[in-house]
């Protein structure tokens, strides 16, 4: 089984994120244009149906399209649109109906997510869910499911907006295109064997999830989160035992000042706290 993943192309990411959402090379710079062509033309007549005379109209038709710049970025209703003409719903995660795949995000089929001019995907394939950034330097990633609703979490800290994806995927498609079909046995969560795309930045944002660091550093950050809220829900119990053994472990003590073993359990309490004190 393989895996389709578009890297990065000059400004292009929202092409790519929909591509490496339907697997497969479906659109293209050029079929993105038409979609934000075809949406001007429909402000356009919304616009002239107030009257072809107005100042808003003149202004609008003055400047460029709102839909596309210069550099290939596209709107969000230009990647709305191409989503939709697939009979796919694209919903924020803030959005009230959205209150279920907050808290079970893993039952969910996939992701799409954007920061300023950057989008990617995160989607489930065969049971496994992948991070399909195209800026990732080192290519796709795995995501547990247990740290998915982590992982999310600090895509929304990073200031990412989150848009939930609903609805029937198409089937992948076999053509290549720009992008690379890859072995699932060459993903983990660290990237994909063989792969360093050497990107630069190029004007994304470097130090999140949506940059250029290695995908283990994205997961990293998750995987903390995870684990502070773990650590949160642990007993008194728990977590004095947890001080204990941490205590315990890294203590050093020299041959000439060796101590016998505790043997009760209020002597290794004692012993554990009297180390606590001595490493802060």
């Amino acid at each position: 089984m393989e895996v389709y993943w578009e890297p990065q192309k000059a400004a292009f990411c929202g092409v790519h994120a929909v591509n490496n959402l339907i697997q497969g090379p479906l659109y293209s710079e050029w079929d993105f244009s038409q979609v934000a062509l075809a949406l001007t033309e429909e402000e356009r007549k919304l616009m002239a149906a107030q009257g072809t005379e107005s100042k808003d109209y003149l202004v609008f038709m003055a400047k460029d399209s709102t839909h596309v710049d210069e550099s290939g970025n596209f709107s969000i209703e230009v990647i709305k649109k191409a989503i939709t003409n697939m009979n796919l719903e694209i919903t924020s995660l803030e959005h009230p109906k959205m209150k279920k795949a907050k808290q079970e995000p893993h039952k969910e089929i996939a992701f799409i997510c954007n920061l300023a001019n950057h989008w990617l995907t995160i989607r489930k394939i065969a049971g496994v869910w992948y991070n399909l950034n195209s800026l990732l330097n080192n290519g796709p990633h795995t995501i547990g499911e247990t740290y998915l609703g982590a992982f999310l979490q600090q895509l929304a800290v990073d200031k990412y907006s989150i848009f939930v994806i609903r609805g029937r995927l198409p089937d992948p498609l076999q053509e290549k295109g720009n992008g690379m079909r890859i072995a699932v046995s060459k993903i983990s969560t660290k990237g994909t064997a063989g792969i360093d795309m050497g990107f630069k930045g190029e004007g994304k944002n470097q130090n999140n999830n949506g940059g250029t660091g290695a995908a283990q550093s994205d997961l990293e950050r998750a995987l903390t989160l995870s684990r502070q809220e773990q650590a949160s829900q642990l007993s008194e119990d728990d977590m004095l035992k947890q001080a204990m053994e941490m205590s315990m472990a890294t203590a050093q003590p020299s041959s000439s000042s060796a101590r016998p073993a505790p043997t009760s359990e209020e002597e290794q309490l004692r012993l554990a706290m009297q180390l606590s004190m001595q490493d802060n």
